[in-house]
């Protein structure tokens, strides 16, 4: 059983979203593969695959903090920002990051690598004005007197950066591969869950098919 093909990787990411509840099912995959899609594209059109010299060449500061990444007790291994001068940053976070090398069995480097790569891409969305959720139309997100609110489904440019840095850097699995081999490594994650969460997943891929 592939637990961490790119599609099932991408649609736990999806599920993250704060209103994929509202996805109507027969969109689910759609989301997916049009978002992986739109990162693999974006990393197909970059001449060169060293990320840190696309970031030098793009004027992105690189800088290495030496905490924990920990914020209000949800926990970062970067962070990508932009200032109104239009300097561009990005903050990793050591201790956070070599935890999950460590556990994935990959040097410091490499896996900062990786985490740089997803980063980059935030940077090139920016930059084209060209947000990835955009692609999609958006949904309702509540309805208050009649009135019907509509927002999009914001965790589509997380599947995205995902897939560059996967096709930039041609790994054999998306980079939230590392962290779900780091949770399930540390026990914050059992098998059993993320089994229940494939049985969901396969059961929606079944569903398209036949319909």
């Amino acid at each position: 059983m592939d637990y961490f093909s790119d599609e099932f990787l991408a649609y736990l990411e999806l599920k993250q979203d704060m209103l994929f509840h509202k996805i109507p099912e027969e969109n689910i995959l759609y989301y997916i593969d049009e978002s992986l899609n739109i990162g693999a594209n974006f990393a197909a059109k970059k001449q060169s695959k060293d990320i840190f010299t696309l970031c030098q060449e793009s004027d992105i500061q690189i800088k290495e903090e030496k905490h924990d990444g920990v914020f209000f007790k949800v926990q970062m291994r970067a962070q990508f920002e932009s200032d109104r001068k239009g300097n561009h940053k990005v903050y990793l976070y050591e201790k956070s990051i070599a935890q999950l090398a460590k556990a994935n069995q990959l040097g410091l480097k490499e896996m900062k690598k990786i985490i740089l790569a997803h980063e980059f891409f935030h940077y090139l969305e920016e930059k084209s004005d060209d947000q990835v959720y955009d692609h999609f139309a958006p949904i309702e997100s509540a309805k208050i007197l009649g009135f019907s609110q509509k927002a999009h489904i914001r965790r589509t440019s997380e599947v995205a950066a995902n897939a560059f840095a996967k096709c930039l850097l041609k790994l054999k699995h998306l980079p939230s591969y590392y962290d779900y081999h780091y949770l399930l490594s540390t026990k914050q994650l059992s098998t059993q869950e993320i089994e229940e969460e494939y049985a969901q997943f396969t059961s929606l891929k079944r569903m398209q098919i036949n319909s």
